[in-house]
């Protein structure tokens, strides 16, 4: 699975070696998720099969406060390619036929102009020459997860979404969202695709929070 898109870093887009996610003009980079899969920060996670770039904090936390609430869409490119990047080392063997992204309600979509996980996934889409196609649909309104604990979360995200009418039956696809706090999003999303007949849902986020500065 080849990238078709050079590595450049996030903060002043100069080209660097692939096996390095930012330049040295980054001040504070955040530390790259270990691939080790006994490492605890994936250890019986039951959004397996999933993989992250970044642990949420330092310059990724700003970099996508920017991209999120601050409308700096030129981030979601070398954010979005070092996102395939990890693609390529996590599943190295996988041929995904789409990739697709947790969604917004419509109203939400209209009062930010933009999904800022459907921006990230077409670049991924991009550098691996597949397809990156709305397969979900947010069907209600739903308060912030982070202001919920984690039996709110499941709760809060129950019958919230609904396939499209492009999902493919037994297709392999690659799920995208920025940030993955407790993955509660990722399996709502993931579960409503295999409902719908999709085989086999691969998980993929810019950050995630590390898990030891959570309360399960």
């Amino acid at each position: 699975m080849g990238l078709l898109y050079p590595n450049q870093c996030p903060v002043c887009g100069k080209l660097i070696p692939f096996n390095q996610t930012y330049c040295k003009c980054s001040d504070a980079p955040s530390q790259l998720v270990p691939l080790n899969d006994d490492d605890p920060s994936f250890k019986d996670d039951p959004l397996h099969p999933f993989a992250a770039v970044w642990y949420y904090g330092g310059r990724i936390r700003f970099d996508l406060l920017s991209l999120k609430f601050h409308r700096k869409a030129s981030l979601a490119k070398p954010l979005g390619l070092a996102m395939a990047q990890r693609v390529a080392q996590a599943f190295p063997t996988v041929s995904f036929d789409c990739v697709t992204f947790v969604p917004m309600t419509a109203d939400d979509l209209r009062e930010r102009s933009f999904n800022q996980s459907a921006l990230l996934a077409q670049w991924v889409a991009r550098a691996f020459f597949i397809q990156c196609s709305a397969l979900l649909q947010k069907v209600r309104a739903t308060p912030c997860q982070h202001t919920l604990n984690q039996t709110e979360r499941l709760a809060n995200l129950e019958h919230a979404f609904a396939p499209t009418a492009l999902v493919q039956p037994g297709s392999t696809v690659l799920l995208v969202d920025d940030i993955k706090t407790t993955g509660t999003t990722l399996r709502r999303c993931r579960d409503t695709l295999l409902e719908a007949g999709v085989k086999e849902v691969y998980c993929l986020t810019c950050a995630m929070s590390d898990y030891s500065s959570l309360d399960f």
